[in-house]
Formats: C-alpha cells, structure tokens, sequence
C-alpha cells in the first residue's frame, strides 16, 4: 500500500541465524523488492542492538528509517499511514507506535500482557498526548536519517540499555517533535516465568531511574494499589468514609477502566476474561514491590551479562 521505493536491511547478529534462510526465501519471492541481509555487527557500545543496527544505518540509501524489531508485526498501510503524518509537519523528526502484546501462553507472560495493555499503554499515550516530554519505546520507529545524524548517529547510543529512550530525548531537545499514529506495534508475550517477568520489570524501572529519574520517583502514584490506599485513607479522614468500602470501590473502577481502555485499544476482549483478570490483580500487586526493589540497586541482568549503571545513564559490564 505504500506508493514509494521502499529498502528492507534485514540486521542479523549471527551468521548462524536460522533468521537467515527464512529472510533470504522472503526475498526469493519478492524478487522486485530491493531487499538485502547484512551480518554482522559493529562494536561501538555495550548495546546489541545498536551494534546489530550499524552496518544498516551506514547502508540504508533513504533519509527515512523504519527501524523495527523483528518481533514485531504492524497493521497494513502502517507505513503509508506513518510516513504521510511525518511529512504533513516538517518539524516531526520521530513517527512511533504503542507496544501491544498478545497471545500470552504461561503466567509469566500473562502477568507482562497486562502491564502492557493496561497500565504501560495507558501512560505511553497519555505522556505522548500531553506532550510535555519524550516518551518514546524503540520496538517501531520512524526516523530522520540526517536528524539521527545531527545528533551522534546511531553509535552515540551505544552505551545506553534505554537506547531508544536516550535518541527520543535527543531529538526531542534539539526540536524534533514525536507523534503516533493509531495504529500498534504488535508483539507476542514471550516471557516464560514469573521470575523471568519479575527480573525484567525491575531491569527496566531500575534503567528508567538513570534517564529520567525525576519521572521514575512518581511512577508508584500511576499505579491502582498505592492511589486507591491513599484516596481511602483521605476521604475517610476528611468525610469519615469506609477505609475498605472505598478501597473495594476505587480498584473496582480503576479494573473497569482498563478493561474498557483495552476493548478501545484491542478493538476485542482478551482472550480469556477470568484469565486476564487474575494476571491484571496479581501485576498490580506486584507493581510497587518491584519499583522498591529495582529504585534501591544499580546493576541489571541483560542477555546473560552483569551491567552497573552511570549516573549520566551509561552502563559499563562487569566482567
């Protein structure tokens, strides 16, 4: 559906990706589509992804970039979609799109597709409608080649986890504007455990504590439990109102919210609804134990390796 000349750079780390062979075939059949697989990376940080984007970036003949997970899978006319809504604006350096996970198969990914559709997809849209700050997630983005040039490239990230929280910030403060468009970036919940989803929610609260450190000590206030506790214990200070009634009453609304913010979002119910709900009440349990757990600590566990944190946000490996 998109009427211009489009480049697919498919990026592989390994050269003994089975990735390969499946990208190669999508090439066969499309033998018009100017496509090409680049192996490799380019060691310029302690980031994967960007040292797997480099040798991409450096060939990409375009000054717009989709840069896109390979995990990640869009509705049709998304690029058009996209594309036409950067070029309407000249100052609109970054096109995103909302993560929404789906078809979660063990309790671990049940407990990530709830934070994901409820509450992270309810902040990442408020943020970006307001407007007063990046907030920006890397899985689907459209970029200004030459705005990423004016701001270090691709490789001036490459000491960053968050490197797609530190390039919105980037453009952002050089008066680059971001906007969506409706559509999502959609992903499967490939979390197997509950320690996997554990790990991973402290691993990213404890790097958002590093970049954007002041958004990071309010975020307990985003969260049902914490909110609804402290709206219970005003109105029965002030007004005399049942601590336990009005707790019951305020998650319940708050549940009623995000299940019909997920109906607007997904344009369907989940799956399973007594599923979906008992993920929904044990993630806001969790919540804020795991912000007190990752707000204390400057190390993560990425990819099998030991990480330490800068307070300027980059990362050094512990070896």
């Amino acid at each position: 559906e998109y009427p211009g000349v489009v480049e697919i750079l498919f990026a592989v780390e390994d050269p003994d990706d089975p990735a390969i062979g499946v990208a190669n075939e999508l090439i066969e059949c499309y033998p018009k589509t100017r496509a090409r697989v680049l192996i490799g990376q380019d060691n310029v940080g302690i980031n994967p992804k960007i040292n797997n984007m480099m040798k991409a970036f450096a060939q990409a003949h375009s000054d717009l970039l989709w840069i896109c997970d390979s995990n990640v899978y869009t509705d049709s006319g998304t690029l058009r979609r996209s594309v036409d809504l950067l070029l309407d604006n000249k100052r609109m350096g970054v096109i995103h799109h909302v993560v929404f996970s789906e078809a979660p198969a063990t309790f671990g990914a049940m407990l990530d597709h709830a934070f994901l559709v409820t509450n992270h997809c309810r902040m990442y849209l408020a943020i970006n409608a307001v407007g007063i700050a990046s907030c920006l997630t890397g899985k689907s983005n459209i970029y200004y080649k030459s705005a990423l040039d004016n701001v270090g490239g691709l490789a001036a990230f490459g000491h960053y986890l968050a490197e797609d929280n530190m390039i919105g910030q980037a453009l952002w403060h050089s008066g680059w504007g971001h906007t969506m468009t409706g559509d999502l970036a959609r992903q499967p919940a490939d979390i197997g455990s509950l320690f996997e989803y554990c790990s991973r929610r402290i691993r990213w609260v404890r790097t958002r504590k590093y970049n954007v450190t002041l958004a990071t000590f309010y975020e307990p206030l985003t969260e049902s439990i914490l909110l609804g506790a402290l709206t219970s214990w005003a109105l029965n200070h002030l007004y005399g109102f049942n601590v336990y009634l009005t707790f019951s009453t305020f998650l319940s609304c708050w549940f009623a919210l995000d299940m019909l913010f997920f109906y607007r979002i997904n344009h369907g119910s989940p799956q399973s609804w007594p599923w979906f709900a008992f993920s929904w009440i044990c993630r806001e349990i969790l919540a804020l134990p795991l912000w007190l757990v990752a707000i204390v600590g400057d190390t993560v566990t990425w990819r099998g390796q030991v990480f330490r944190f800068h307070l300027n946000g980059t990362v050094e490996v512990l070896k």
